[in-house]
């Protein structure tokens, strides 16, 4: 197996390595179409991109404004959210570890990690000090849909975190289910953690403007607006500034809370992207579930959960199509990978790639 599909000793595994991908197959580096990052295939807006280099010339000698004034404002104003409750963040991992070591003044020591899901979420309970307890609360069985029935025993738990739409599966939970969770984790007197990094692209999902004590939202502003390099987060909260305290200061570079206050004025690119991702991904998922041997789990956001015969991730490695391998996700295994949703064009050639490599196989 490629070693960057494979969990790391601190526990994170993630997509989008390909230089690693490249050394242990013997191929070039820069020759892979990578369906192994969830980035929009629309690519970031240039009013935002613009923002971004008109501040790296004329405010990059300064440091940001520590309270971030103005992308507080155009953030909420995105998420349709009070100002008062956002945080911004280095990305939404930034928000994920600052949301458990605010969870951590309670009385619980155990963080449940509802597999499988996100590999950052174990890690960022384990620098809070929590103990980590995994749960298989997702099967292929039931498409993945989440098993409710993790929530019975919450003793001890002082904190949960749930992906929705989830990383790497795609199922999610309406936002109804979501709201019915947190009460039960907080009558448990635990912190639900709703980690949104991918709801831009099923936006009804989102509970952000619903935010109360025991209830945080994290969200990325990266893979929507195709910017992952840049870093770019926030955290809604009730009490921000509780949160802060556990934050560095000046942690979102000037230029990108410029894409970031451009961005999220960005209403006809938005539009733009949900009707492209939903229309390339019903295509996808179609043109899968059409090979021989390869099982597709619909999905809620710009990437699908496949299945196939063990040795596909690297088959295709070797042909220059670069997928996100998920054997190390607890709950799925060998066999198992996922491929984001890009444009027509390059899910053709994944599509037909696999299909030479389906043809070819013993």
């Amino acid at each position: 197996m490629v070693r960057s599909w494979a969990a790391a000793p601190d526990g994170r595994h993630h997509g989008a390595h390909y230089a690693e991908a490249a050394r242990d197959l013997g191929t070039p580096p820069d020759g892979f179409l990578d369906f192994s990052a969830n980035i929009n295939p629309l690519g970031p807006p240039e009013a935002a991109l613009a923002a971004g280099e008109e501040a790296l010339r004329g405010e990059a000698g300064r440091y940001p404004d520590l309270h971030y004034t103005e992308l507080r404002v155009a953030l909420a104003g995105y998420l349709g959210v009070s100002v008062e409750t956002v945080l911004p963040t280095n990305g939404g991992a930034e928000a994920l570890f600052l949301a458990a070591r605010a969870a951590a003044n309670g009385s619980g020591r155990k963080a449940l990690i509802l597999e499988p899901t996100f590999s950052e979420y174990a890690t960022a309970a384990r620098a809070a000090g929590f103990e980590i307890v995994r749960m298989v609360a997702r099967r292929p069985e039931t498409n993945f849909r989440l098993d409710f029935g993790v929530f019975e025993d919450l003793k001890d738990v002082g904190l949960i975190f749930l992906c929705n739409p989830n990383n790497p599966t795609g199922d999610a939970v309406p936002r109804e289910g979501v709201l019915r969770m947190a009460e039960r984790v907080r009558e448990a007197g635990a912190v639900l953690v709703v980690d949104e990094a991918f709801v831009d692209f099923a936006p009804r999902l989102s509970i952000a403007p619903e935010v109360e004590e025991g209830l945080y939202v994290a969200r990325s502003f990266t893979k929507f607006f195709a910017v992952p390099g840049l870093r770019l987060g926030c955290l809604v909260t009730p009490d921000p500034e509780r949160v802060r305290a556990f934050q560095p200061s000046w942690s979102v570079n000037t230029v990108a809370a410029a894409v970031g206050v451009a961005a999220s004025r960005e209403k006809v690119f938005a539009e733009a992207t949900l009707a492209e991702v939903a229309l390339r991904r019903r295509e996808l998922f179609s043109a899968l579930g059409g090979l021989p041997g390869i099982t597709a789990y619909a999905g809620a956001a710009n990437f699908l959960l496949v299945r196939g015969p063990q040795g596909l991730p690297e088959d295709l490695a070797r042909r220059g199509i670069l997928v996100r391998g998920c054997e190390p996700f607890r709950g799925l295994g060998p066999g198992f990978f996922r491929v984001a949703v890009r444009g027509a064009g390059e899910n053709e050639r994944l599509v037909e790639e696999l299909r030479d490599v389906l043809e070819e196989a013993p």
